[in-house]
């Protein structure tokens, strides 16, 4: 086997885009390790710093869902959050009615329920409220952000299904490991009105383990391809590390290093017409299903019904994509089925990203097979800036891959 390929993955945004919040409401002084350079952590920096009335947050999810929260309760301050078109028309209504309950000051300034809003920053005094775990787990970890900054604190009852529950779990131990006292109990949140002095000086940001991802399809595409995956830790608050269990039923075999994660090629055998339930993982999903795909394996989904209101319709935007390889993937009530049997990859086939971060990884994996063609390729910056010169690098590294 030729020496692996040494890979420094980029850090991850979602622990970031937490910590920012947290170290401009509570610590000033904590010092990031490691610090993500997504565009998404950029721009959430940028913006909570920022002396403009207008806040533009791009297509970034998490950057508008967060900072409604923060300015909501930030006294005196008043704020216009808006974004591109495509944030235009992602929900934000049930976080908005949430604010507005603990007395919160907001305003639609075109489409209820959706982006842009006005804000009125009010000191609030939290207490009871309820909220579904259906739409985005990101409105729930908004409302904790804050909640140690409210009077009363504040105790949230989840209902319904919790969607990428693996994301709150991420909150609640970031924030305890910081000295906040939170209680998480089945679908109650409680979050008093306090927090120690701050434990550590600095928070080293941990590797992005949803970037694994991509880097288990590069190598299931790869003839006999081994990476090191630098920094990875074993045990992460990440919930995508979930990826370590998934990777024998992949055809893939791995071992932790003193420095980090190997990741190689293995002659174990995948299971055909396998059944996945990503609810608590759909960042993984357009990885995953193009990853399937290529190796012409039939599967089962559930779980993806937050796709449709990522950075795209994720679950369209694969459907639509993969029929330029033959693959059938569509909707049985709430399954998604796909019907890779008859898998063909053209040389320089062109697919659409919509303007996607994963989307475009996804597939921009396949050049392992053939060349293909990627719109918009720059729009992984969001989560991985430095991905196209690392599949580059994996190519030049094994040159016989394609």
């Amino acid at each position: 086997m030729i020496e692996p390929l040494f890979i420094e993955l980029p850090a991850s945004k979602s622990i970031q885009n937490r910590a920012v919040i947290l170290k401009n409401f509570y610590y000033p002084e904590l010092k990031f390790i490691n610090p993500s350079d997504s565009a998404d952590s950029v721009l959430i920096e940028k913006l909570i710093q920022s002396e403009d009335t207008e806040l533009n947050c791009d297509n970034a999810g998490t950057v508008i869902r967060f900072l409604t929260s923060y300015f909501a309760c930030k006294e005196g301050v008043t704020k216009i959050l808006t974004g591109s078109e495509r944030m235009k028309g992602r929900p934000i209504g049930e976080l908005v009615d949430v604010l507005k309950q603990l007395g919160a000051d907001i305003k639609y300034l075109e489409t209820p329920g959706f982006p842009p809003i006005k804000i009125e920053g009010k000191k609030l005094k939290g207490g009871q409220i309820a909220i579904s775990g259906e739409i985005s787990s990101q409105f729930i970890t908004s409302l904790i952000l804050i909640a140690p900054n409210l009077e009363n604190g504040l105790s949230i009852e989840i209902t319904g299904k919790t969607a990428s529950e693996s994301y709150i779990q991420l909150t609640v131990s970031l924030m305890k490991s910081l000295g906040f006292k939170i209680d998480y109990n089945q679908n109650v949140i409680a979050i008093k009105p306090e927090y120690e002095a701050l434990k550590v000086p600095t928070l080293e940001i941990e590797p992005d383990w949803s970037a694994v991802a991509f880097w288990l399809q590069i190598i299931a595409f790869s003839k006999n391809g081994a990476v090191h995956l630098n920094k990875l830790k074993n045990h992460s608050i990440q919930g995508d590390s979930i990826l370590q269990d998934w990777i024998g039923m992949l055809g893939l075999k791995y071992k932790f290093t003193e420095t980090g994660l190997l990741l190689e090629k293995s002659e174990i055998p995948v299971l055909n017409n396998t059944f996945w339930n990503l609810i608590n993982y759909p960042d993984l999903a357009p990885s995953l299903i193009v990853l399937l795909s290529a190796l012409k394996l039939n599967a089962e989904f559930s779980g993806l019904e937050t796709l449709k209101t990522k950075e795209s319709d994720r679950t369209k935007a694969l459907s639509n994509e993969l029929k330029k390889c033959n693959v059938v993937f569509t909707q049985n009530n709430e399954r998604w089925i796909l019907n890779a049997s008859n898998f063909k990859l053209n040389e320089n086939t062109h697919f659409e990203s919509y303007s996607d971060h994963r989307i475009a990884m996804a597939f921009a994996a396949l050049n392992v097979l053939t060349p293909v063609k990627i719109s918009n390729p720059n729009c992984v910056v969001k989560s991985y800036p430095g991905f196209w010169n690392d599949l580059d690098a994996f190519i030049r590294h094994y040159p016989e891959t394609n």
